[in-house]
């Protein structure tokens, strides 16, 4: 299916470019680009299609010609064929096709042009008086049985007298999928069911039909420390003198775990124990759980339902009213009232908790008539959102996989998972000169080692930036990635070295504070803390300089791991760690691109320069640089504070930042 037949159907506008996601699914989750079949990773149930048949016009009388676009399977040679049913003979299960051919194999082709005349041919056909005064562009006409033939999915597409192909409105791969499942598959078995191995993975309970009320409630229980996240769901059936007739309980399966799931299949389970034509009033302390079962339950069947998280359960729900001829009505109870069965119900559900690890698949509880799995896991959530977290994830791995980061080591010295949950999370940074956002740009390409250093500029410009060069602060090595952070250039209130080592240990002491307020932790977990790694700046150690660029260490998530959860790890450190790559930017990065414009413009390198090719003569420009090659550290200390100062208050930040915001 392509874009064009999702017009057809009206499932969407008919404006408007294709999306990305659109091109994603065909790209990485159909098995071919001519396929409309997904990989084996992926399964829906191959009995259900979101478009109807098309069907030809029975109603058209015998023998009278009306043309109408279809497609016929040869159950002999299994082929399909396309063209016009002109004459039908109902009572001889019969028609009379015209034959024509799509322009190219191409999968989304529409486009089909009249067959000259092929081994299908029937001669005597064409020579009838209604094909041959009306069908003068078709010559090749056969026989088909008309049970074998479903109509073309497309509008009106008139054939005129002038040998012209002719554009259908669905793609070729479209139509004859969509005729295949209802050609090969009969009625009795078009209709999903459920194999027995899914029914008996539900306890059956069988409820007798003088229970006029269920009280349902669920359970929940977050993740936390090692423990994993955990579901339970219990009900309780009572007759109409208030007795309870029946009890149950069960550890559900912790799959898309939350606490109105938990409720949901409470509500489930307990309509899966009545029997058919049941009444039943159901009690529950759940107001969300009514105010969808009024939109999602009540209300007519939307496409919009799948985009609802649980949408699985709450398909499996209409299906049993529907199976069972159920009559439901459900009632608000206070939650931690007085109501003596709520609190039962609140109490077995949350007792279930401690029973066994359930045995059921998830599976068990997906009855519905369209059923996509992940590996042999239901996706029972909003469906884009299933398909923008695998695009995520893919993206990831290939950022992940970036030659300037297999450079520095292993793939697992890193914590990816952090890193991208930082990255998402960044929001923008507006300067305060022109409202670009600076901060975020710094921030990636500071992560992308990808910031105009001198050692980057002599890389891309060797013409302008001569190799031989240093740092221009301190005249001493060359000034990397690196080197920003550990130049020891000597001025009171603008030392980079002395800056990123107080930044380092206001970081540190920040993420301490932070976890040590969520719970109490001991003197040994400040000492392991303090002693890792990325806190070396004497030196400063690999690790260090790496979360300078916002690499989270994987060993310093693996430390807080053994007290923590990782989200609440991420949560933490993702606004100190910005917050320390402010104070870089601020501090060290905004103030060096000062003393590097006047160091450019000591050196003769203008910005009319930079905008010049290597081809152009710089012979003048070139000699007098090397004449007068110097450091900032050779200037007076007063005389580069005033200079800063002014050009601060210009709102001059210096030809690098204008090289990093361009690049």
């Amino acid at each position: 299916m392509n874009w064009l037949d999702l017009q057809y159907l009206g499932i969407i506008g008919r404006k408007g470019r294709i999306p990305i996601w659109f091109n994603f699914i065909k790209n990485n989750l159909l098995s071919s680009s001519s396929s409309s079949l997904l990989l084996s990773l992926y399964y829906i149930n191959s009995s259900f299609t979101l478009a109807s048949p098309c069907l030809l016009d029975h109603t058209v009388k015998d023998y009278h010609f009306y043309p109408q676009w279809a497609i016929n399977l040869d159950s002999a040679t299994q082929t399909l064929s396309v063209g016009r049913v002109c004459i039908t003979y109902k009572k001889q299960n019969s028609a009379i096709m015209s034959h024509w051919l799509p322009v190219s194999t191409s999968a989304d082709e529409r486009t089909c042009n009249p067959c000259p005349g092929c081994a299908l041919n029937i001669p005597a056909l064409s020579r009838k008086s209604a094909i041959k005064q009306r069908c003068n562009s078709e010559k090749c006409f056969f026989n088909v049985i008309l049970s074998d033939t479903m109509g073309y999915p497309t509008r009106n597409a008139k054939v005129f007298a002038a040998y012209l192909p002719i554009t259908l409105s669905t793609s070729w791969s479209f139509a004859t999928s969509l005729a295949l499942v209802h050609l090969t598959n009969p009625p009795s078995t078009a209709s999903f069911t459920l194999s027995p191995p899914v029914k008996n993975g539900i306890e059956a309970v069988v409820l007798p039909p003088s229970v006029q009320s269920l009280y349902t409630d669920g359970s929940f229980r977050p993740a936390k420390d090692s423990l994993s996240s955990s579901m339970a769901s219990a009900w309780i059936a009572l007759d109409d003198d208030g007795f309870i007739l029946e009890s149950s309980s069960m550890h559900l399966p912790s799959c898309f775990p939350s606490a109105l799931r938990s409720e949901i299949y409470a509500v489930l389970l307990g309509l899966n124990a009545l029997s058919h034509d049941s009444s039943i009033s159901i009690y529950t302390d759940c107001s969300q759980l009514i105010s969808l079962w009024t939109r999602l339950v009540d209300s007519p069947f939307s496409p919009k339902l799948l985009r609802e998280p649980n949408h699985l359960l709450w398909l499996f729900i209409r299906q049993l009213i529907m199976d069972r001829n159920l009559k439901v009505d459900l009632i608000k109870v206070p939650a931690h009232g007085d109501d003596i069965y709520n609190i039962q119900a609140d109490s077995l559900a949350k007792d279930a908790h401690s029973s066994l690890q359930p045995t059921v698949s998830p599976l068990a509880f997906c009855y519905a008539p369209c059923l996509l799995t992940f590996n042999s896991l239901p996706i029972d959530m909003n469906i884009r959102h299933f398909l923008r977290s695998i695009a995520d994830a893919r993206a990831l791995l290939s950022f992940c996989s970036l030659a300037r980061f297999t450079a520095l080591g292993s793939l697992s010295l890193f914590d990816w998972a952090g890193i991208y949950f930082c990255l998402s999370q960044i929001k923008g940074f507006a300067s305060h000169k022109n409202g670009r956002s600076e901060f975020w740009i710094f921030r990636i390409k500071l992560l992308l080692d990808m910031l105009p250093t001198l050692t980057t500029l002599q890389q891309r410009k060797p013409y302008l930036y001569s190799p031989d060069w240093l740092c221009p602060q301190c005249n001493s090595a060359p000034e990397d990635l690196n080197y920003l952070w550990t130049c020891p250039y000597i001025l009171p209130d603008l030392n980079p070295c002395l800056t990123h080592r107080s930044e380092i240990i206001k970081f540190r002491d920040s993420c301490l504070s932070s976890f040590s307020t969520l719970k109490p932790l001991d003197i040994t977990f400040q000492i392991g803390f303090f002693a890792l790694d990325c806190w070396d700046y004497d030196s400063p150690s690999p690790s260090c300089l790496w979360l300078t660029r916002g690499l989270l260490p994987a060993h310093l998530t693996a430390f807080l791991h053994q007290h923590f959860p990782l989200s609440v790890i991420y949560k933490i450190i993702s606004p100190l760690l910005n917050n320390f790559q402010v104070e870089l930017y601020g501090e060290i990065w905004l103030c060096q691109n000062v003393l590097f414009h006047a160091w450019e413009e000591s050196q003769g390198i203008s910005a009319a320069s930079k905008l010049h090719g290597p081809y152009t003569n710089f012979s003048s420009f070139a000699t007098s640089s090397q004449k007068h090659n110097s450091s900032l550290a050779t200037v007076s200390q007063d005389s580069w504070i005033s200079w800063i100062s002014s050009s601060i208050i210009r709102g001059d930040h210096g030809s690098r930042t204008w090289i990093f915001c361009a690049t």
